[in-house]
């Protein structure tokens, strides 16, 4: 594959949670020469991820200043690999984590990157949603068979992977939480022993006709009222975790002290000697290529779905098209551009 100078990106020339408003294609040069330890990677598909408004927004590194690349998963080919890479060859398909990935080429180090099974769609939901799921519930939560576990949003990137592993690998019985009726059979596909349809009733109702005495297990991605109504309903010595609060993040209410009816967090936690853990992928990056072979591995035998969402999204210009699309949590599986 020929070795290209320049190559289209998603460039945020402003900070805003609004990501349309300030992303635009540029063309930029790629480097003339690798660094020992980098790769040139040709992306084939991008994965869109709720963080993607932060990101734009400044929220994760407040001293950003635009222009700056953005995008944080991709999957794709190597094109050419510096002196002193000695576990990628050229022709390998890696999945990467990095900044920057809403590019047609991107640049990565050696431990941004794992190699993928194939090019096929199918593996990049495997590493970052997948990793977050397996990772947290592994190495902070660790579930116990038969614990009763709740996973909101549950028909999302990372929430379809946490249903999953908390049904398939340690055997809890599994609620899934989704906004529409339209998603009830897929959350059933997935493994939940019961599903919670908030245009039919509301989590609390839910999980008092489920399991009136609490969940012992609530995988909380939702945030705002969502994450409340998970508060009220843990069982004794129950667990919540929190890895963000997607409802929060297009108007910013998750960066500021909201106004609560409910009594403090603490002392609701501390009436049932309960435990709000929360999760950084980034922190536990020691542990995330055993998880992704592990992933990949459930997924060869056909215990651990990978699904993509359906709608197809073509080309870097498409990418605001897609993140509007999962914000308006339509998406079933993953939401992935193709390049």
């Amino acid at each position: 594959m020929a070795r290209p100078a320049f190559c289209k990106k998603l460039v945020a020339t402003g900070l805003s949670p609004h990501f349309r408003s300030v992303v635009e294609i540029r063309v930029a040069p790629l480097p003339a020469v690798l660094k020992p330890t980098e790769l040139l990677v040709k992306n084939l598909f991008v994965g869109i991820n709720a963080s993607d408004i932060n990101f734009t927004a400044g929220r994760y590194h407040p001293s950003v200043k635009p222009p700056f690349e953005c995008g944080f998963e991709a999957l794709g080919e190597i094109v050419e690999a510096g002196g002193k890479v000695k576990d990628f060859a050229v022709g390998d398909i890696a999945v990467t984590q990095a900044y920057g990935a809403f590019a047609e080429y991107q640049v990565v180090s050696t431990r941004q990157a794992k190699k993928a099974p194939s090019r096929k769609k199918e593996w990049l939901p495997l590493d970052l949603s997948g990793t977050t799921a397996s990772i947290s519930l592994a190495e902070v939560v660790k579930p116990l068979p038969g614990e009763v576990a709740i996973v909101t949003a549950a028909s999302g990137g990372t929430g379809q992977f946490a249903v999953q592993v908390l049904k398939k690998v340690y055997h809890c019985r599994v609620i899934g939480v989704t906004s529409s009726v339209a998603k009830e059979s897929f959350l059933k596909e997935l493994g939940c022993d019961h599903v919670i349809v908030q245009a039919r009733e509301s989590i609390d109702e839910g999980i008092k006709r489920i399991a009136p005495t609490g969940v012992n297990i609530a995988y909380e991605s939702v945030g705002g009222e969502t994450f409340e109504a998970v508060v009220e309903n843990l069982s004794l010595r129950g667990r919540i975790l929190s890895i963000g609060s997607i409802s929060e993040y297009s108007d910013g209410s998750a960066w500021m002290k909201p106004f609560s009816t409910y009594a403090p967090l603490q002392t609701r936690l501390l009436s049932k000697s309960a435990t709000l853990h929360t999760f950084f992928l980034p922190h536990y990056r020691k542990y995330a290529s055993r998880h992704f072979t592990m992933l990949c591995d459930l997924h060869n035998s056909g215990i651990v779905k990978s699904c993509v969402d359906p709608f197809v999204f073509k080309g870097l210009e498409s990418v605001p098209d897609a993140i509007d699309y999962m914000y308006s949590r339509k998406n079933q599986g993953k939401v992935v551009v193709e390049l």
